[in-house]
């Protein structure tokens, strides 16, 4: 299981991929409030929810695509 992200770090990876902060936020089924404060450090992205989006988004290391 992965850590929970550091605010940069959510930031840094949304932007990345070029997602909205309103799309990120769906992407894990989260509201558009909790993906700010997560994203300003107000809270914790809890590590589950970081685990989903790194996995939707490829990143995750036990999911990528093989080519």
């Amino acid at each position: 299981m992965l850590q929970p992200p550091q605010p940069d770090q959510v930031k840094a990876t949304r932007k990345t991929f070029g997602f909205t902060q309103k799309e990120s936020a769906e992407m894990v089924h989260a509201s558009l409030r909790a993906w700010q404060m997560w994203e300003a450090g107000d809270r914790t992205m809890p590590a589950g929810i970081w685990e989903l989006f790194v996995i939707k988004t490829g990143l995750h290391p036990l999911y990528t695509k093989q080519i």
